[in-house]
């Protein structure tokens, strides 16, 4: 046995066993792409617990009620190669019905860190699971929880000393999301964010971390006591722990959504966000109409400058290099992306295969450009506006004394509008205007009970505990209005700068309201707590699926609104808040409320075309209510893309594109077998998934005739075939992926044999292709750099390196009886490089492979 065999098997337990409990209860192994395994070496739960092992489980989305008795009988534990695992938890990922299960051995530990409390266990152990980009294992970290704002503390917002910070080699500038969980115990661990504070502060505190109640997760049991040095009342903990940090804050974008755009004022609609959206369309019907690309370069995320340069630094720390995969690895594209670099004629995108790959690849974004223009806003992480500092040997802090009506932030803009998602009426636009330090510095003071502050000291700390990078502070009062707090949520903002009219709708309208009807809060009164054995149950219930789902109910007030149904809507945004706050706090959803909306409302047209996999899907045209903003924005600007994604050229037309290479009968030939075969597996792959499209628009249409029937059974059967019929289709899709990709390695592995006058083989193979009537998908998947180096030279454009799939070092072989193999090169023990064959089919035309090795080749009954 090697040493990398030994280190292997020692480092097993590292990876998380991806596996899927079936409808019938059944447990299996989940397929994961090589490379793709997620592994505990970045989670707290793998340091804390070295050796644990941890299986993560995938249900069904959707179930009858006796499937799902018959998975949450499963889910109270079961054997996995010779491992017993029991439910721990369901992490962020619970709404597509994830979760989390650990071997039999660690199990009592995690359940006692959670106090056999099944909602905290289901909700909370995110905090134990969550990847951290860095992670810090301290032998004796002191830390001191007070109440919420004591010590400038905020709602799930602390303090960790710069020495700290500059361990982690974090800047201080950033405000950071963290987790953190002790060694001993197994009882503490807590999730939330911090800023930086002076290791004078510390010292003088004798404490490493400060943080608020709100952030240990679940509350604390233990007593409070008199903290002397503190001068406060709170818990003070010491020992070994592990610190993890998430995320740090940085200036990013949004993209607009429906549920934003349709709380603008008719004004804002037709002036602001119609024109919005005109130049978007036209930034990609410009890529057809003239050969400019750029506007589809932007959307696919990529510059037309790109970087082509390898990145090496060793001497120094940069600050960005955590937000790099590699700072060795040069920029690879995808080759259709290349394909569009490369041609500066306007013609590539007339290729058959790279339009039908943008009509499949723009889908989401052009429907999203549909229903809401498709801008992108300023967005920051949302922060308190908490201070703590050192001063002469004393201690100053502070929070919650910003205006209620004011935020700090670095937009240029006097005014903006705070969004938080998920949008559950107009008033979650929250309407602020922006403070100068003119108006900060005397609050500042004043919040500090201490005039004498020097002016450098006040500069210093607006700078690096309040205008930290990416931040948008607010007192939290005003953030708890739209649901928000500080353990690191984000928020976009609507500047008035970019959209004057929309600000100052939200602006007017704000003064409409009593400050009683302002907000749409959380829930909060009294925590679930259910019995120990039912963790799975409560887990079940946790899943993100069915009819009062956190989507479902979106979906449904937004048909309101479109309808003109406002009162309906706000009925609905009560409900969506008992939905988000259901497994924390002791609410559950009105059923009978959303119920009976659901009857009376349609869905709005466009909300059908949600899951649209093409743009030529998408109509031209939809029947809508006269209320239904976002309908006319749909239509008004399908109307202007047209039919753009449909206009291919022959692929004969490019037959020339590859000139000068010397190809032979044989190399002809071959490439002829491999086009057939190609061909012949996709329409296989195509006329399969036909049924499942076809049985969900056959539920689509009897959910639509039956959901405003009186018989309650009879719309919840045609709501839960629908579903069901929705969950194969997309099933089935993830598995069609998966052929796609499998049929698309193989071609990779031929081409790759072909070592010797590549740009032959490719010429062969184009002109092979350009005989038929096909797209000319084979020729990108065999050889995408060579078609990428021939449109550069061809049109005089650039030549950008193309992102090949990771293989073993091996090629596909044919033999006279057309039987593929793939030949992988080995090291033989005595040091030389032998072959090691797999058969994969033979292929007897007609649509037909077989996968049953029945004859030895001749090539191979002579070795």
């Amino acid at each position: 046995m090697t040493t990398q065999t030994t280190q292997q098997i020692a480092d097993d337990w590292k990876v998380i066993v991806e596996l899927e409990i079936d409808a019938t209860g059944d447990v299996k192994p989940k397929e994961v792409k090589p490379g793709r395994e997620d592994r505990l070496d970045d989670k707290l739960l793998g340091r804390l617990y070295p050796g644990i092992r941890v299986a993560r489980v995938t249900t069904p989305e959707y179930l009858s009620a006796y499937e799902e008795a018959e998975v949450e009988k499963r889910m109270k534990n079961f054997d996995y190669e010779g491992i017993l695992f029991k439910l721990a938890g369901v992490s962020g990922s619970a709404k597509q019905t994830r979760f989390y299960f650990v071997d039999a051995e660690h199990h009592e530990a995690i359940a006692k860190r959670y106090q056999r409390w099944p909602e905290a266990m289901v909700t909370y152990f995110s905090v134990l699971i969550s990847d951290c980009r860095v992670i810090l294992e301290e032998a004796d970290l002191r830390v001191v929880v007070v109440k919420d704002h004591v010590l400038g503390t905020n709602d799930c917002r602390g303090w960790l000393r710069k020495s700290l910070y500059r361990k982690a080699q974090l800047l201080p500038t950033w405000f950071t999301q963290f987790r953190l969980g002790y060694t001993l115990g197994d009882k503490l661990q807590f999730k939330g964010a911090v800023k930086p504070f002076s290791d004078h502060a510390a010292d003088l505190l004798e404490v490493d971390m400060i943080l608020p109640e709100s952030a240990c997760k679940p509350e604390l049991k233990e007593p409070v006591r008199l903290l002397p040095k503190l001068r406060t009342s709170g818990r003070l903990f010491n020992g070994p722990a592990v610190l993890g940090f998430r995320q740090w804050s940085k200036q990013s974008e949004f993209s607009s959504s429906a549920s934003l755009v349709e709380n603008a004022s008719l004004e804002s609609f037709e002036t602001e966000i119609k024109v919005r959206g005109i130049e978007n369309i036209r930034s990609i019907t410009k890529a057809f109409d003239t050969g400019d690309y750029s506007g589809l370069l932007k959307l696919l995320g990529k510059s037309e400058s790109p970087n082509l340069d390898v990145k090496v630094d060793d001497t120094s720390f940069d600050p960005d290099a955590l937000d790099r995969e590699s700072e060795t690895e040069i920029e690879t594209w995808d080759p259709v992306d290349a394909v569009l670099m490369a041609d500066k004629s306007g013609i590539a995108i007339r290729i058959p295969h790279v339009l039908n790959h943008l009509n499949r690849k723009f889908a989401r974004k052009i429907y999203r450009m549909l229903v809401s223009s498709g801008f992108f806003l300023p967005s920051f992480a949302l922060v308190d506006d908490g201070i703590l500092i050192e001063h002469e040997g004393k201690i100053f802090a502070a929070s919650d004394w910003l205006p209620r009506d004011g935020a700090i932030t670095s937009l240029s803009a006097d005014r903006s509008l705070c969004v938080r998602y998920p949008v559950r009426s107009e008033r979650d636009l929250l309407p602020v205007r922006h403070l100068s330090d003119s108006e900060l510095i005397p609050l500042f003071k004043q919040a500090l009970g201490s005039n004498d502050l020097p002016d450098y000291l006040v500069t210093h700390i607006l700078e690096r505990q309040l205008r930290m990078d990416g931040a948008y502070i607010l007192h939290s009062e005003t953030a708890k209005r739209n649901g928000g707090d500080f353990d690191f949520d984000t928020v976009c903002a609507i500047p008035s700068d970019m959209f004057p009219k929309f600000v100052e709708g939200r602006f007017a309208a704000e003064c409409q309201f009593d400050a009683g009807e302002k907000n749409t809060g959380k829930n909060k009164t009294k925590k679930a707590h259910a019995l120990w054995w039912n963790l799975e149950h409560i887990a079940m219930n946790a899943r993100g699926s069915g009819r009062y789902s956190i989507g479902a109910i979106t979906n449904l007030k937004t048909s309101c609104i479109a309808a003109g149904r406002v009162q309906e809507s706000e009925e609905l945004a009560v409900q969506l808040q008992n939905a988000l706050d259901a497994l924390k706090w002791g609410v559950k959803v009105e059923e009978e409320v959303v119920d009976r909306i659901r009857g009376e409302v349609a869905d709005a047209p466009w909300l059908q075309l949600k899951q649209a996999t093409r743009v030529t899907d998408l109509p031209m045209y939809l029947e809508i209510a006269g209320t239904d903003k976002v309908g006319r924005l749909y239509n008004y600007l399908r109307k202007e893309l047209g039919n753009v994604f449909e206009e291919k050229r022959n692929i004969e037309d490019f037959r020339g594109l590859f000139e000068g290479n010397f190809y032979t009968e044989q190399m002809f030939t071959e490439c002829q077998l491999v086009n057939s075969i190609y061909g012949d597996v996709v329409h296989q792959i195509l006329n399969e998934a036909q049924p499942f499209k076809d049985t969900l628009e056959a539920t689509q249409a009897q959910w639509n005739e039956l959901r405003q029937c009186e018989d309650k059974k009879l719309r919840t059967e045609a709501w839960e075939a629908r579903n069901k019929a929705q969950a194969a289709f997309w099933k089935n899709e993830e598995y069609s992926r998966k052929r796609f990709r499998d049929l698309h390695l193989w071609l990779h592995y031929w081409a790759q044999g072909k070592v010797e006058n590549r740009n032959g083989w490719a010429q062969a193979l184009n002109t092979v292709i350009s005989n038929g009537e096909g797209t000319g998908a084979v020729l990108f998947h065999a050889f995408p750099q060579e078609i990428v180096d021939a449109f550069a030279r061809q049109t005089n454009g650039l030549s950008v390196p193309v992102r090949m799939p990771e293989t073993v070092d091996g090629y596909v072989r044919f033999d006279d009886q057309q039987r593929a193999y793939l030949v992988e090169r080995i090291e033989n023990a005595d040091g030389s490089i032998g072959e090691k064959w797999l058969f994969l089919w033979q292929y007897t035309g007609q649509r037909t492979l077989v996968f049953e090795d029945t004859r030895i080749p001749q090539f191979l009954e002579s070795a």
